[in-house]
This record gives C-alpha cells, structure tokens and sequence, in this order.
C-alpha cells in the first residue's frame, strides 16, 4: 500500500493545455455523472462529462455535443451555454454547456479514449450532488461549484412554479 500511494503522490496529474468543456446533461431536475476508470491513476472516480478541445476544428459547442455522444452515446437537440471561466482565472478556457434532455443516440459513437473508460452512470439531483460531495465520492473543484448553483437555480424555479401553481 505504501508502495502505491507514494507512486500515485509522485506522479504528476494531467494538465490540461487546451481549453476545456464540461457538459452537464439535464433532465428531471437531475444532472448525469459518470464513473470514469483513469488508467493513469488506477482508479474509478466519478465526474461530469468533458473533455479537451483537442480539434481545431472543432467550437466549444461542438466539442462538447461530441463528447456527450462519445462517453455516454446521448445527444440532445438543446444546448446552452451555462457558464465559462476565460483564462484570466485559470490556465485555460472552461466552456460549461447544458445538454437539456438527452436522448440515447440511435447510432453511437465509439468513444476513442483507449486509457479512460466509463464503467458507470448516474443522474443526481441537487441533494445527491451534495451527498457525493460531502461523502468524497466527487472531487470538490469549481465544476461541483457550478453544478450545484445551476441545480439550485433550477429548484428555486421549479418551487416557485410549484406555489403559483397551489395560489
């Protein structure tokens, strides 16, 4: 155990060095996670779709539809532009996208990844979300930040609805 532990604290994390994009899938007042197995790391973790924007000809918007089909073979005909952190706060560009409700595509896509594979998947809502945080299922950074003032935005709206409906 020790052995492993000082491998994993001696090895360097990735960096990313293009710009990023982070979909979060919506439905249901309900975001999609993933699992992730990292061959780098030898372990599963769970995390919001994304990936680096590695095709030059490729936007943000199209980098992020691509991903959403390659990791969990979905797509969705609604897509907004939630929130991006410009490279004055970080080393890159963070686009976070909303795929609102994402269907199983009738044609999949294999997903070229060969070191990073999805083993599992799950749609969570605001509570859950912070359930995984709180027990360390998910990495606190600032995509959790984001996820969660959407969702959050997303159930003011819905109870405000849901009084206006009762009046």
């Amino acid at each position: 155990m020790l052995k492993r532990l000082l491998k994993k604290i001696c090895q360097k994390p990735r960096q990313a060095r293009k710009d990023i994009v982070i979909v979060l899938p919506y439905k249901n007042n309900k975001i999609l996670l993933i699992k992730e197995y990292r061959k780098d790391y030898d372990a599963e973790m769970w995390k919001f779709i994304s990936g680096g924007m590695d095709k030059p000809h490729l936007g943000s918007l199209e980098t992020a539809q691509e991903e959403l089909a390659e990791e969990v073979k979905r797509e969705s005909d609604d897509w907004s532009l939630y929130h991006q952190f410009d490279k004055r706060f970080s080393s890159v560009n963070i686009y976070y996208y909303i795929a609102n409700n994402p269907k199983i595509m009738k044609n999949p896509i294999e997903n070229p990844d060969e070191d990073d594979i999805i083993v599992d998947e799950k749609w969570v809502n605001l509570d859950e979300l912070w359930e995984m945080v709180d027990t360390h299922e998910l990495i606190w950074k600032e995509s959790v930040l984001v996820a969660i003032n959407f969702l959050k935005s997303k159930d003011v709206k819905l109870t405000k609805k849901r009084r206006e409906d009762e009046a």
